[in-house]
Order: C-alpha cells, then sequence, then structure tokens
C-alpha cells in the first residue's frame, strides 16, 4: 500500500482527517457549551468552539500530513532530481 502513495502528498489525507475529528470534536464542545452556559451568550460562544476546532484541527492535520510525506519521500525525491539535472 505504501508503494501505492509513494510520490504523493499526504499533506490532503491529514487535512481530511483532521477536519473530520474537528467537526467531531467541535460538535461535542458546542453541546458542552450550549448545556453549561445557559444565557444568550451560549449559541454565539457554541458557534466560536465549533468553527475554532474545525479550522484548528484541519489546518494541523494538513502540517502535519505534510510534514509526513517530506519525511517518507522529500529527501529521496530532491536527490533524484538534483542527480538528473
Amino acid at each position: 500500500m505504501m508503494n501505492e502513495l509513494r510520490g504523493r502528498n499526504l499533506a490532503h489525507v491529514g487535512c481530511t482527517i483532521g477536519l473530520t475529528l474537528g467537526l467531531a470534536l467541535g460538535l461535542v464542545a458546542a453541546l458542552l457549551i450550549v448545556t453549561l452556559v445557559r444565557g444568550d451568550s451560549a449559541i454565539n460562544w457554541a458557534t466560536v468552539a465549533w468553527f475554532g476546532l474545525t479550522f484548528a484541527l484541519g489546518i494541523v492535520g494538513y502540517w502535519a500530513g505534510g510534514q509526513f510525506s517530506k519525511r517518507l519521500w522529500g529527501d529521496e525525491m530532491e536527490a533524484r532530481r538534483s542527480s538528473r539535472e
């Protein structure tokens, strides 16, 4: 399976995993905020928490996926390109 992924950027896979986790954890955090904070600002705080976790974990997943793919194949790819030139 890893040979099939050779040369591909895994950052997009990390981004997908990060966004999925962000949506799920953000929903749980939003439900907790709405349940615990009873007031007019509960929905606003829940929305900020949901969007914040979604985007933050998406960015972290994209970064982690990019670092993972560079560590696996980045040095090999650069060495092959420089030897061809």
